[in-house]
Parts: structure tokens; sequence; C-alpha cells
């Protein structure tokens, strides 16, 4: 924060650091090394797979946001120039000498809208989601796992919505709202955190793949914010609501389905001690 457009360069190392700790760990203090590490790249299909599931839940998450009024619709890209206009201040650049020769802010607006569907995904979509999971679900939830289940999915959901607290320091935040709505907020983001989390433990060990997992969380982050490009926020409150219920539906859908049990059969076929 003290570092004002700087810190956006900080955040982005920031993003990379459970990948680092998690291969610090293997290297010098951690019996198995990599042979855990499911750094196969895994099927092809499941690339898409997971892909689409992703898209799926966006999709979802934002039915759910016009429903509960959290935001309304606006096509003109309006949202995005200005969104764009003030990243790239924050930068200390100037949007009209940024764009390449002969680009407008409504090509733009096109690009990053189809980048973030597709292309996005792959580089350097890709790095960014493996900079999370090769330490959050590749390590750190396995490890919480073998301690106990609820403690590999509940506590390992909760440290990885704090490990999110820090980046609100690069954006703006507001103070208008009471404590009570505050506290609220993040009560809701935990528990929409854990169920997203239990959704990437089970790409990640239904996959057997830290890339496809990866490929599944940032195109998550992509197609939302390929969406947000077209609407404005009317209650971050709501909008947040909406985020959790549609994690939930996600979660209990694996649950309700069976799909959960694939965890207990993964940790006996590679833990068996």
């Amino acid at each position: 924060m003290l570092m004002g457009k700087e810190g956006a360069y900080l955040a982005q190392i920031y993003m990379l650091t459970p990948a680092i700790a998690a291969i610090i760990t293997r290297l010098f203090f951690y019996p198995l090394k990599f042979k855990d590490a499911n750094l196969r790249l895994g099927k092809l299909k499941d690339y898409f797979k997971y892909w689409l599931i992703s898209i799926g839940i966006t999709a979802l998450s934002y039915l759910f946001f016009t429903i509960l009024g959290g935001i309304t619709w606006d096509f003109s890209g309006k949202s995005f120039i200005e969104r764009l206009t003030q990243q790239l201040s924050a930068m200390g650049t100037d949007i009209n000498e940024t764009l390449p020769e002969g680009f407008t802010p409504q090509m733009m607006l096109i690009l990053f809208t189809a980048g973030g569907f597709t292309v996005f995904n792959i580089l350097p979509g890709i790095i960014t989601g493996f900079g999370e999971e090769f330490g959050h679900r590749g390590f750190m939830f396995p490890n919480l796992y073998l301690i106990k289940p609820w403690i590999g999915i509940i506590i390992g959901g909760l440290i990885w919505y704090a490990w999110h607290l820090p980046l609100g320091l690069v954006v703006p935040q507001s103070t208008d709202s009471p404590l009570w709505q505050y506290l609220l907020n993040h009560f809701i983001l935990s528990i929409g955190s854990i169920c997203t989390f239990i959704y990437l433990a089970y790409v990640y060990v239904k996959s057997k793949s830290i890339w496809v997992t990866s490929v599944a969380h940032i195109t998550l982050n992509n197609s939302a914010a390929s969406f947000s490009y077209y609407v404005n926020v009317q209650s971050q409150l709501l909008a947040n609501i909406g985020l959790t219920l549609t994690m939930i539906i996600v979660a209990g859908i694996l649950y309700y389905r069976g799909k959960l049990n694939i965890f207990k059969e993964y940790f006996e076929a590679n833990y068996p001690n």
C-alpha cells in the first residue's frame, strides 16, 4: 500500500509465493521431495472439461449477481475502459500512449473479453495459476488432509482465504461500509473460499495434474474478469452472497453425487501409511 503504483508489481510476485514456498520445502524438508507433486501434464480432455466447467461456474455466479441485484449490465464497455485507464494510470502510464497503433479501447475490450475465456488461461494464466496451485492444492492440502479430512478442506480453505487478504492493499478499499457489513462480507467470502477450495482440490485429485488444476483456477479468475467488463457493481455484499451461493451449489453437487469420495481413494492409494 505504501508503494503506491509500484504495489501492483509486488502483488504479481506475491502470487508466486505459494509455489516458491512449496518448492523450497519439498527440496530441503519434505521426505517425498517431488514424488507426490503431480507435475504430469495430465489428459488433454481434462483441460477442456474443467475449462468449460469453470466458465459455467462463473456464468452461474453472474446469474446470481443479477438476480440478487448486486450488478447491472452495461454492454457499452464503459466499465472496462474506465478500469483499464485507472490501472494504467496507477502504473504511471497513459492509455493513449500504451495502446498499439491503430488499436482503440473498444478493440482492447473485445481482445480482453475473448482472451479471458480462452488464450489468457494458457499463457500467462497457467503460470499464475501454478503459483497458487502448486503451493495450496499441490502441497498444503494433502498434508493438512492427512491430519484430518476436515482440516484439509476447512482449515485449508480458510488459510487460502487469509492468504488473499493482503492483495486488498493494492486495491482501493471503501471505508463507508459499517463494521457489521465489513465483517459479514468476510464471513460470506470465507465460506465461499472453502467451497471453491473443495472444487479445486477435487480437480487436483481427479486429474492428478497440477497443470489441469491451474487452468481450472485461472479460468475462474479470467472468465469472471471478462464478464465484469460489462457490469457495474451495485452492492458488493449482494455480489459476494451470489458468489458464495454459487460455490455452495458446486460443492453440494460434488458431495451429493458422491464425487468427493475420490479424496479417500486418492489418499489411500498415494499415502498408504
